[in-house]
């Protein structure tokens, strides 16, 4: 089997696939001899930062010489992203060999009535990949919500919910109190639990949970925090020492709330026996690397803001570091995110915008978005192709100004695919 027929494999479930809460996924664990339960782990969910905080995690453990996996979704460029150890994505002939593994077990389940979707799928190939690497520890970012999310069959060292937000609505429920119940189904009885900055009805939810489980709560906080355009750096207050001039090489101030819930899975690990010295911890922040987040290709900027929350997120960015008669925003939406709310927010912070059209089914058409910005004041261009939309921002922007790409990580994998190839850039993180 080939890389691509591997890919194929993993795609061709899509059509066929059926939700059945965790029941597939320990259908089709059980048919893999469990190799999960034999893994220290740490898992992740929350609606936004939490690929950012397991990148810190992963990082950090690197650097305390640990062996690690890391599993994430969804990709930006190549499937293949999505499983890495040490950094590294899982090579082409990995993936093939992993799909050859686990297949006769999705057949089984499939005779047996248990219709396995591809993001389960995707989930046992890195359960697997992790066993057969041998891995020290694992981080596992969960796919959406929590409690009935594929990933929910594992008992990790400790859980981490980073910022809970209003995203997913049709799935996890209409109030942020839903939201966060579902996130909180992660939580499990005796299990630490790290906490990124919440609001307050989120965090008493969340709270409430852990105290149901006798889950220890770990919630540092960051003080003095200070930011350049692409780090920042802050204070902390962590199992009794504080830390201070701690920097992220990531960019923005949001990025010290989410390593504060790295930081409290990190101290939840040392409890555990753990080897972790500052010094690494101090390396890692200052060496993480996370793709598609307000990632800089020269005069194109990156992020993967594609709900409500993110947008806020990016615009005190772009308040304190973009000047708005200097940027041109290229965007793309989904159709079921809240757009209205996405474009307003951003047509204050940019001089116009082009929109193209994300390749997936979901997206809604440039033309539509495009109308969307011209009702909020906005020049705007149409420009459904990607290679298109990127040429007229960089046009309009000149050699002065600012690409500013962001509403869908779908489109900033387009975007990136097409940058990277003007000048290479490494995959690992």
């Amino acid at each position: 089997m080939t890389e691509q027929e591997a890919i194929e494999r993993i795609h061709s479930v899509y059509p066929t696939g059926r939700k059945n809460g965790i029941e597939n996924m320990r259908a089709l664990m059980a048919r893999l001899g469990n190799v999960q339960s034999t893994l220290r782990m740490v898992h992740v969910a929350g609606t936004n930062g939490k690929g950012s905080c397991c990148a810190m995690i992963e990082r950090v453990l690197r650097e305390a010489g640990y062996k690690t996996g890391l599993y994430t979704s969804p990709y930006i460029e190549r499937y293949n992203e999505r499983i890495r150890i040490n950094g590294v994505p899982v090579c082409g002939e990995r993936l093939a060999e992993l799909v050859e593994r686990v297949w006769p077990a999705v057949e089984a389940c499939r005779r047996d009535g248990y219709l396995i979707t591809e993001f389960e799928l995707g989930t046992a190939l890195a359960f697997v990949d992790f066993w057969m690497e041998k891995t020290d520890i694992a981080i596992i970012e969960v796919g959406l919500g929590g409690r009935l999310d594929p990933t929910n069959i594992i008992t990790p060292q400790v859980c981490v919910i980073t910022e809970v937000g209003m995203d997913h609505m049709q799935y996890l429920g209409g109030t942020i109190e839903e939201i966060a119940l579902e996130k909180a189904g992660i939580i499990k009885k005796g299990v630490p639990v790290a906490l990124g900055p919440q609001e307050k009805a989120a965090r008493a939810v969340l709270l409430a949970a852990a105290k149901g489980k006798d889950a220890p709560v770990i919630d540092p906080n960051a003080e003095h925090v200070t930011q350049t355009s692409q780090s920042v750096t802050f204070d902390v207050r962590l199992a009794g020492e504080t830390i201070k001039g701690l920097t992220v090489s990531l960019s923005g101030a949001h990025q010290a709330e989410n390593a504060c819930a790295a930081l409290g899975a990190i101290s939840a690990l040392r409890k555990k026996g753990m080897s972790i010295p500052l010094d690494a911890v101090r390396r890692g922040m200052a060496n993480v690397r996370w793709p598609g987040r307000l990632e800089y290709f020269g005069h194109v900027l990156l992020d993967g803001a594609h709900n409500d929350p993110g947008v806020r997120a990016l615009c005190a960015y772009a308040d304190a570091w973009l000047p708005k008669e200097r940027t041109v925003l290229l965007t793309g939406m989904m159709r079921d995110k809240e757009t209205d709310k996405m474009t307003e927010r951003l047509s204050t912070r940019v001089r116009c915008a082009v929109c193209a059209t994300p390749k997936v089914p979901r997206a809604l058409p440039a033309q539509e978005l495009a109308a969307s910005f011209e009702r909020q004041g906005v020049r705007t261009w149409a420009e459904p192709e990607a290679s298109r939309a990127l040429e007229r921002a960089r046009s309009l922007a000149g050699p002065e100004g600012i690409v500013l790409c962001a509403g869908s990580l779908y489109l900033i994998g387009e975007i990136r695919t097409l940058l990277r190839q003007e000048k290479e850039f490494s995959d690992v993180i």
